[in-house]
Formats: structure tokens, sequence, C-alpha cells
């Protein structure tokens, strides 16, 4: 039996990067960049109206001076003529700046009478003007490799001229569920039978990552496990819910060793989620795990999400535990590393507070709670005391 940062880092350690893949854009948010991004332009592009108004030449605006208006500038459209002294023309935002212009006046403090435009207010040289290149210059490196895109990064990329990127891949993973007692949610409940919360659980947690898989759920019965198991292997990561302990029906590590996959650990030092199973056939990752649905989202933050990123290329792959302050007494009483069910509250702090709970069974203390507190071997923390959790909120 392995400690719970041991079998962390096996997991990562195992886990390897998959080949960069080119893909869209608005396709890549939560990827990885695998190239360094530089623009292929300036931003502006040119200079241009940062408002609506009439370009001129800031020093012939004077009180008392009307301006011969040379037409109107639309965005997009393109103006020929040069502006010499006492001219202007009407500009709309986002619009080039014409020849022999340096400044925009607003809109607001013009007015027009016999054939002329008269200002109310005079305006400095590039005032109202978004001056080329003063966002982004042309080559500049605007993002770096390892990059996680977000979608506020999305933007910038259009910008810059880039309608695809390099990113990390995303793992391909196959979903199995064991057990003759599970059904679909929604279908019809025969007698002695449960409804699969494990499949849709994880199916949704597998999204959050940007990483589908539909559960495909199987019987303890050997043949049937075995074919399913073994298409399950040729995805980049196989998860099993259910059937890795020691009952009779435990079939799942016994099929995996008959398929050539490299066992490297089989139970972890923590509760809930002793029984995990973790191995390899060449660079696919086995998970097998423990079927209660607390255990099976506990294995989830802490070893299937890490080596889902590891191979997708983000470099913020290890499980994130925070620092937080406990409202009540955590008493687990366990051997072994305790995960423990709790609320998890953000002022100017992070409160941790005990969800009770029947076991690794209870989805409704699971549905309650935001974290799991970690509490040390035979372990306590009192009232008031620090503890370290891990969150999905």
């Amino acid at each position: 039996m392995i400690t719970f940062e041991e079998a962390i880092g096996t997991v990562i350690k195992g886990a390897k990067p998959l080949s960069p893949v080119r893909v869209r854009i608005e396709d890549a948010v939560g990827r990885a960049l695998a190239e360094d991004v530089r623009s292929a332009l300036a931003m502006p592009p040119f200079n241009k109206s940062a408002v609506d108004g009439y370009a001129v030449r800031a020093a012939d605006v004077k009180p008392g001076r009307g301006f011969k208006c040379l037409g109107l500038i639309q965005a997009g459209e393109s103006f020929r003529r040069r502006l010499g002294s006492g001219e202007c023309v009407k500009i709309m935002t986002g619009s080039p700046v014409p020849a022999g212009a340096d400044a925009v006046i607003m809109v607001e403090f013009s007015s027009e009478s016999g054939g002329l435009v008269w200002f109310s207010r005079g305006v400095g040289k590039e005032d109202n003007i978004a001056l080329r290149g003063e966002d982004i210059k042309n080559g500049r490196l605007i993002m770096r490799r390892g990059t996680v895109i977000g979608v506020q990064h999305v933007a910038a990329l259009a910008a810059a001229g880039r309608g695809a990127v390099k990113c990390g891949a995303l793992p391909r993973v196959s979903l199995v569920n064991t057990g003759g007692e599970i059904v679909p949610p929604g279908a019809k409940l025969g007698k002695n039978r449960i409804y699969n919360s494990n499949g849709p659980m994880l199916a949704a947690l597998l999204r959050t990552d940007s990483v589908g898989a539909a559960p495909v759920i199987v019987r303890d019965e050997p043949r049937k496990l075995k074919a399913a198991l073994a298409k399950a292997l040729k995805a980049d990561i196989a998860l099993i819910s259910g059937g890795v302990s020691m009952g009779d029906y435990d079939l799942v590590p016994g099929i995996l060793k008959e398929l050539g996959v490299k066992k490297l650990f089989h139970t972890v030092r923590v509760r809930p989620g002793k029984p995990m199973f973790f191995g390899v056939k060449g660079r696919t990752l086995v998970f097998g795990i423990p079927g209660n649905p607390v255990a099976n989202f506990m294995a989830y933050l802490a070893y299937i999400r890490p080596a889902i990123r590891k191979m997708a290329g983000r470099p913020d792959f290890a499980p994130v535990f925070l620092d937080g302050v406990c409202e009540a007494k955590f008493e687990p009483r366990t051997p072994r590393r305790a995960m423990v069910l709790s609320t998890v509250g953000a002022d100017v702090r992070f409160s941790l507070k005990e969800v009770s709970n029947n076991g690794s069974a209870d989805i409704l203390a699971l549905a309650a709670a935001g974290g799991f507190t970690m509490i040390k071997e035979n372990g306590a923390v009192k009232k008031g005391g620090r503890a370290k959790f891990i969150s999905w909120l």
C-alpha cells in the first residue's frame, strides 16, 4: 500500500504529453499553447478615429473659424485626398484618419452653418486617435507557449491574425462502469437495481476538462468484461469505475493483467479510495477506481484530472491543495490519510466544515459539499486549526 502523495506522483510520472494539434481559436479554450504566438500585424493597423467626429489639423482649430467639409469616411473605407488648411472630414469610429489630419474633434462639439463646419472648442494633436501599433506592435510576442487559453485570450489571438493555434491534444478517454445492478438514469428500474450515478458524474467531470466520454455499463461477467476492457484500452486513458476491490466479483485487476496492463499500484493509504488501481499498457493510462460516488469524485480530482492535464500539455497539471480554517473539529479517526467531505466558505478566508455523511456512497452529502479537507493519518484538527483542502468550486 502506497501513500496518497506517492500515488499522485506515480500517476503524474506515468502521464506523457501527447503530440500537439492545430485547433481553431474558438475551440482552443482550456487547452495549453504548444507554440509562442506573435502578432502578424500592428494593432491598430492604421491610425483610426476613436470617436464619431471630424478629422482636422489641430493647429487650425481656432475660435470663430469655419471649416470646409470634404466628405465622410466610414469604417472600412479609404479617403484618397489630403487634408489642407481649413478643411475637415466627417469620420466615424474605427475609420482611418485621412492624410494631413492629426486630431479628431467629437461630433458633440460641432455645428454646421452656411456650408461650413464650426467647432465650439479646440483640440490637441493626436486627440481621439488610436495610433497605429499602440496596442500591439507588429511581431510582438502576445502569448507564450504553455499559456492555458481562456475566453479572454480568443479576441487577442484573432486580432493578431491567428485563426488557429498549435495546442496540446486532449486525451481520448474510455469510461466503463461495472456492475450487474446498475442501469442508466431514466430507464425502468427493476428489482434490486440502482441507477448509474457514477457514469454521468464522471462524464460531466470529463467535460469540465474538455474531454468527452460516454459511460458504458458492463456486468461483472468475465467474458463481457474482458471484451469491454480490451476496447477501452484503445483510448489514451481507460477509466473503470467499480470492480477493483477484493470481492468475488471484483474482476477488473485480474482481467487487466490478462490484457497486458502493467500494475503500478492497487491500494492507497487514503479514505475514501483505498482500492485504487493504476497501471499502464504502452502509452495508455489505466485507472480502476472504487465504485462509490464519493471515492469516484475524489479519485478524479487527485489522479485523473492531473493525468489529463499533463497529457494535454498544461503546466498546471498538479492537484491544487489550498489552506483553510476549520470551523469545527475534524476527527476522522482512521490510520489512513482522510479526505473529509466539507463545505468551503470564502469570505476573507476559506472556512471548512465537515459535511455529515453515511460513508463514501452518500451522494447527497457529496452534493452538499464543496471540497475535501485533508487530515493526516490518525490525526485531528481542532476548531480554528488550519488544514489543506482540494475543491471543485
